[in-house]
């Protein structure tokens, strides 16, 4: 089944199962010498047990490695696929990796994802129950940090799915919790910000509403999903609306064959009220033009071989830094062995002088050091491990605070701590802030500094071990974000070969889809293919886009087709380019036809066709909207009813 299942899913090898069999190798090595020991009775029968346990803990280690990698690429495939829309294929995935996976950290990622599926479906109380699962589970002390991150998103999502239920008391303890959380992701904060914002619309008062979205909207707008940045735009819709207006006159639709429910379906479960102001881009009539892989796969000889080196050129031999790490463990094991001497030394009692002294034995012998190295090595590793833990801990929190302090508006102080980290002497640490950094830098429209900070962060994973380790999530985010730094500098070729090269060596990659949905946008933007970007969009899908990338995807379907994006769109739009300069200089810089071609639409005079358009649009949802009550036998609302 194993096998099947990753032949059809695409699901190579994990990078670090290489390290991990040579863990297993070393420990078997290690138990077999020690049965050798006591066999042999070097010593004693027990002189070759720390042998034996220090061999069993590399196998331990091994193992677990193994079993956690291969779960860890189940969930991220399974992920990927829901984003894209394939999610009968995800839900086989998540089977498989829950009747299989024992690490309770990988279960708890699971709950989380059932959860968010649960509640696309409209199914609030087997969301309830699946988040809750994750935030009860037991936690794994040895990988504390993920934990309690994980839990931290699961009491937002608890949170959303409270406020929904009118839960206050409930809704508020897990809002607390999170804004609490030293944890919790910019993403985890912005969905329990979103969950205040349900209970005060239930509430009824508008005025907090309006001041908690003008308070929160770093969060609300750059790091909430698709679905639920809509409804944050729907509340900013419906403060803006008058008492009449035709939006509220929808009706609630059932869900589709594949049981997703649409944007304006979902809202309606989430927030009721909010639902008739949601805005969701149509499927064309004729079917939607699939995103064509090849597109941004494809790539020439020369252009894959660029990649092919770039790949290569990262990686490094041993660091200053890890030679500093490697001398210490030397002089600690030299420490070590000193102690031991000096504690094992024999005091022989006084002797008379006419006795002759024999020549005394070497106490301190190579037999000693030979059978003192496995439990130097059991302490170094426990050590290391304590370290380990710690460290990450400490690093994991200064990276959220980091995040956090970036997106409430806190930009320099944030960008210190992201520098200061890039120095860390943890390879993954340095690599994730330079990412962030890349992000940050790409978010102001600097895409060379953007470029040059993928370039360190890969550079920091330069050795086989911090490749491995990184494989899941952290390497292939830094080769997507240099690919869409690539397409968005018209650097067509190194982008689409830059894509071939993540395709095929991270496929488990959880963001992989909406790697290449990003790089096909950017390189038909650049191209000038405004009506091809705006097809790319229009998919039964909810890829994790950001706000950037959707307000791209926004603007080249106004500009494709301004009636059928409506008036009020493209006044919207006008707005937020106005009032957002940062959005501005992003899309400048990354699909200036893209801008050019919608600012042209004010030029070609085009405010009485929108307007027209519009009108109709209104009339024609009014006239559904009636027969639709009609046919319920539900008398409809009066237009100028409150």
């Amino acid at each position: 089944m194993a096998r099947e299942l990753r032949a059809r899913f695409g699901i190579t090898p994990h990078a670090a199962r290489r390290l991990a069999n040579r863990q297993i190798a070393i420990g078997g090595a290690m138990a077999l010498v020690g049965a050798g020991v006591s066999a042999a009775g070097i010593g004693s029968v027990a002189a070759g047990v720390p042998f034996g346990m220090a061999g069993a803990l590399l196998i331990a280690i091994g193992l677990r490695a193994r079993s956690i990698g291969v779960a860890v690429q189940v969930v991220n495939k399974a992920y990927n696929l829901a984003a894209s829309g394939q999610r009968e294929d995800a839900a086989e995935l998540l089977d498989y990796a829950e009747a299989t996976c024992r690490s309770r950290y990988v279960l708890r990622v699971i709950d989380v994802q059932r959860a968010l599926a649960a509640m696309q479906r409209g199914d609030l109380a087997g969301a309830l129950a699946r988040a809750d699962a994750a935030v009860t589970r037991r936690t794994d002390p040895l990988s504390f940090h993920l934990e309690h991150a994980t839990i931290a998103a699961a009491r937002s999502l608890k949170a959303l799915l409270r406020a929904s239920t009118s839960d206050r008391d409930g809704a508020a303890a897990d809002i607390e919790f999170v804004r609490t959380s030293a944890l919790a992701s910019p993403e985890v904060l912005a969905r329990a910000e979103l969950a205040a914002a349900v209970l005060l619309e239930r509430s009824g008062d508008r005025e907090a509403l309006r001041a908690h979205l003008l308070r929160e909207r770093g969060l609300l707008v750059e790091h909430t999903r698709p679905r639920e940045r809509a409804l944050v735009r729907a509340y900013q819709r419906m403060l803006k609306a008058k008492a009449s207006s035709v939006y509220r006159t929808g009706a609630k639709r059932e869900p589709e064959a594949g049981g997703e429910l649409s944007a304006a379906d979902w809202a309606a479960r989430i927030s009721p009220d909010a639902a008739p102001f949601m805005r969701a881009p149509a499927m064309a009539a004729g079917g939607v033009e699939e995103l064509s892989r090849a597109e941004v796969d494809r790539a020439d000889a020369s252009a894959r071989a660029a990649a092919e080196g770039r790949a290569g050129s990262n990686r490094q031999p041993v660091t200053k830094a890890a030679r500093r790490v490697l001398l210490l463990w030397v002089a600690l094991v030299m420490l070590f062995l000193g102690v031991w001497q000096l504690l094992s030394s024999d005091r022989a009692p006084p002797v008379a002088p006419e006795v002759e002294r024999l020549p005394a034995e070497p106490i301190f012998g190579p037999l000693s050091i030979v059978l003192a190295l496995p439990i130097i090595f059991i302490v170094m590793l426990v050590g290391a491990v304590l370290v380990n833990m710690a460290r990450a801990r400490k690093l994991s929190q200064r990276f959220m605070a980091a995040q956090v302090a970036v997106a409430k508006g806190e930009e320099q102080r944030g960008k210190g701590e992201l520098e200061a980290l890039t120095r860390s002497m943890v390879p993954a640490a340095a690599a994730q802030a330079h990412l962030a950094l890349a992000e940050l830098s790409e978010r102001q429209g600097e895409l060379p500094a953007a470029l040059a900070a993928c370039e360190a962060g890969l550079a920091r994973l330069g050795t086989a071990a911090a490749r491995a380790m990184a494989a899941d999530i952290l390497l292939p985010a830094l080769l997507a974000e240099r690919a869409f730094l690539f397409a968005a500098m018209d650097r067509r070729a190194d982008a689409r070969a830059e894509m071939a090269l993540l395709a095929e060596r991270y496929a488990s990659y959880p963001f992989l889809e909406r790697a290449r949905m990003r790089v096909a946008l950017a390189l038909r933007a650049r191209e000038g293919d405004i009506a091809g970007a705006a097809r790319l969009t229009e998919r039964d899908a909810d890829l994790p886009l950001n706000a950037r990338d959707e307000l791209l995807a926004d603007v080249c379907r106004a500009a494709a087709s301004p009636g059928a994006a409506g008036a009020g769109e493209v006044e919207r739009l006008r707005e937020e380019l106005r009032l957002d300069a940062a959005s501005r200089r992003w899309l400048s810089a990354v699909a200036p036809a893209a801008l050019a071609a919608f600012e042209r639409l004010r030029e070609q005079g085009d405010a009485e066709a929108l307007a027209g358009a519009e009108a109709l649009a209104e009339t024609e949802a009014l006239a559904e909207a009636e027969a639709l009550a009609e046919r319920a036998g539900v008398r409809p609302p009066d237009a100028g009813a409150a």
